[in-house]
Order: C-alpha cells, then sequence, then structure tokens
C-alpha cells in the first residue's frame, strides 16, 4: 500500500482523483455473504428458475432479497413472506416493486418475533433452497418457492428514506405563495 500515495503524487491531479474513485467503487462489496462462504453461493442460481424448479434446486444456498409482506409464527419457527426484489452489489434489496420475479416463503428456525419484521420491512438473506409450497393467494393458488435462513439481514430504513417528498420538491414548498416566483419567501419581490 505504499506504492499508492507515491504513484498518487506522481500523477496529475484528475489522474489522483480518477485512481481514488477506481479503488474506492472497487470495494463495494457483499454486506451479508462473508468471503470464505462465498464459493458456496449459487450466483448463476435466477429468482426464475428457482420458481420454475424449486425441487431441482434443493440443498443449494442463494442470496435473496425484497420487501416483507407478512411474518407469523408457526410452532418450530417464524414463516417471512417475502416478494422478491433485485439486490445491488451490497446485497440489499432494490426496492423497485415493478422488477419483483414473484414471492418466497422463508423459515427461520426457532424463535423469530414477527413484530420485529413488520410488512415494508427490507431484508436480505443467505438461504438453503427446501422445496416449494402451494397456497391460497386471494382466489388463486400460488407456488412459493420455500427457503431455511442461515442468515438474516434487515436493512435500516434510513437507506432508503428519501430526503424530499419526490416529485414535488421544486413546488412543495412554493406552491400555496407563489407557485412561478423563486423568492416566495420575500414580502417585497
Amino acid at each position: 500500500m505504499a506504492v499508492l500515495p507515491q504513484l498518487l503524487r506522481s500523477c496529475s491531479p484528475s489522474w489522483g482523483l480518477a485512481a481514488v474513485l477506481l479503488l474506492v467503487t472497487g470495494c463495494v462489496s457483499s454486506q451479508l455473504v462473508p468471503t470464505d462462504m462465498e464459493p458456496q453461493i449459487a450466483r448463476d442460481l435466477s429468482f426464475e428458475a428457482l420458481k420454475a424448479e424449486s425441487e431441482k434446486f434443493r440443498g443449494r444456498v442463494v442470496v435473496l432479497g425484497g420487501k416483507v409482506l407478512s411474518a407469523k409464527r408457526l410452532k418450530e419457527a417464524t414463516q417471512i413472506e417475502v416478494l422478491q426484489l433485485p439486490l445491488d452489489k451490497a446485497d440489499a434489496p432494490i426496492m423497485t416493486l415493478p422488477q419483483s420475479k414473484g414471492r418466497f416463503l422463508a423459515y427461520q428456525e426457532g424463535f423469530l418475533d414477527p413484530a420485529t419484521l413488520p410488512a415494508g420491512t427490507a431484508v436480505s438473506m443467505i438461504a438453503e433452497i427446501m422445496g416449494a409450497k402451494t397456497l391460497p393467494l386471494d382466489e388463486a393458488e400460488y407456488t412459493y418457492p420455500t427457503v431455511k435462513i442461515r442468515t438474516l439481514k434487515i436493512w435500516p430504513q434510513e437507506r432508503y428514506a428519501s430526503p424530499w417528498p419526490y416529485p414535488y420538491y421544486p413546488y412543495f414548498y412554493r406552491y400555496p405563495y407563489r407557485p412561478f416566483s423563486p423568492y416566495w419567501w420575500d414580502p417585497w419581490y
């Protein structure tokens, strides 16, 4: 690492900045999967394939995530119904609901209080595929891929909070007073 400061001093400022940005972006990795466990994960297995042939992939370990729809306590485990969502490089769900490929059921052995997983919570998990289960969903039957959770990560809401009320920010504070004035707070404008 002693080479890096010397390299940055010898380059022009723009090249130095580019090198630092390249190093920082290269450091983004999974916040869920330890590096020693990465070879065990079936990253090439898509959710569509899992949904179509769950029994074929029984026993394989995958990383899944999404938005919690419901959680309920069973005798031996807690069942979590999750709306699958794509994951970013840190294995956090990307909360774009139209990109979901379906739902799955995740089971946490032992006690997990369903109150700690309210509907809308963003979760990621390392899980082992158990098969599929068909249950009623509204007025139809739905086949859920089922997984047993090995590691569960609950993502903080702050990660997904918007700093202003999109898409109304530019007019949000101005609208009732002077909709076209950039200086609505100035009474003498």
